[in-house]
């Protein structure tokens, strides 16, 4: 079973990881035990990075390529998806998931989604979409029910088909704005190290959990992390109109988007700063319903965003 597998994996990787410099694997290449096992404590150490490219921050799609640029070709790659209510759409998730959209959203269709638009742009097919509402990445990493943070075994094991199904050739979590507006205790990153299993309440330990499970279950994915949207919906301050909007901790989105970017160049994974799509905090009126979750025209902003990214 694909739990006790990442069980009997995680044990070993608990404690240890891959090497910074050590990373010449390609993407096809299965994933030796000599390979995983190194000492997350070690500051010579770290998880190998994506196979694409490593500690980077994709441009932005306002960048025109150059002549001389070519577009990937990712025809035929499997996409999964690791996220929250932003991500959803009934019938495209598992059926024990959160489901947000198209109910309580304004998209309606889930051609209209920005992750199927991905899909259309791209010429790459969904493999999982393991996207539930009102989820954080924070919290019980032993969860079993739909409602499991971004750290658990459960959502790690539902980003394949079925219980024996793919491996993703392409991952991109998209995920957190829960945690920011929930308050969950921040954190900081400084250097990689193994985090435990259990009630996870620090959303730094928490992302760093999230990352170590992801690398040690799908080591030949091309695994992508996104920043967070704006959001006017957390305002518990003074000004609850006014820009940056902050939670009960004082954090803005910005500071969870500054240790997202650390935590996952610290794993060399590329960053796709998606909070630089064009939903600003001044336009959350026009591209989303309620000041989080985007509108169609908002979800062709994120769309295009990520599709150039993954593409150049």
């Amino acid at each position: 079973m694909k739990k006790s597998k990442l069980t009997c994996i995680l044990l070993v990787t608990a404690v240890l990881c891959f090497s910074f410099t050590g990373c010449s694997r390609n993407s096809g290449e299965e994933a030796s035990s000599e390979e995983i096992q190194t000492d997350y404590s070690s500051e010579e150490n770290s998880i190998p990075g994506n196979t694409v490219s490593q500690a980077e921050t994709a441009p932005a799609p306002e960048e025109t390529p150059s002549a001389q640029q070519q577009a990937r070709d990712l025809t035929g790659l499997k996409l999964s998806i690791l996220g929250d209510s932003i991500s959803t759409f009934d019938g495209y998730i598992p059926t024990d998931y959160n489901i947000f959209y198209p109910g309580h959203g304004e998209i309606t269709t889930v051609e209209n989604t920005w992750w199927f638009q991905v899909l259309t742009a791209t010429g790459m097919e969904l493999n999982a979409n393991a996207s539930s509402s009102n989820t954080t990445i924070s919290g019980d990493s032993n969860d079993t029910t739909g409602s499991a943070p971004g750290c658990s075994f459960k959502r790690i094991n539902d980003l394949t088909p079925g219980d024996d199904g793919p491996a993703p050739d392409v991952l991109i979590v998209f995920m957190g704005t829960n945690d920011f507006l929930r308050s969950v205790e921040l954190g900081s990153f400084t250097a990689p190290e193994a985090q435990q299993e259990g009630e996870v309440t620090n959303f730094c330990d928490a992302y760093e959990l999230m990352i170590q499970k992801l690398a040690a279950s799908f080591p030949n994915a091309q695994i992508y992390f996104c920043t967070l949207l704006e959001t006017n919906a957390g305002d518990v301050d003074d000004n609850p109109q006014g820009f940056p909007a902050t939670n009960e901790k004082g954090n803005t989105i910005a500071d969870f988007n500054a240790e997202i970017a650390t935590i996952a160049s610290a794993y060399n994974y590329p960053v796709i700063d998606v909070h630089n799509c064009g939903i600003t905090y001044d336009t959350l009126g026009q591209y989303t319903g309620d000041g989080v979750h985007p509108n169609t025209e908002g979800a062709k902003l994120i769309g295009d965003y990520i599709t150039h990214a993954l593409l150049y």
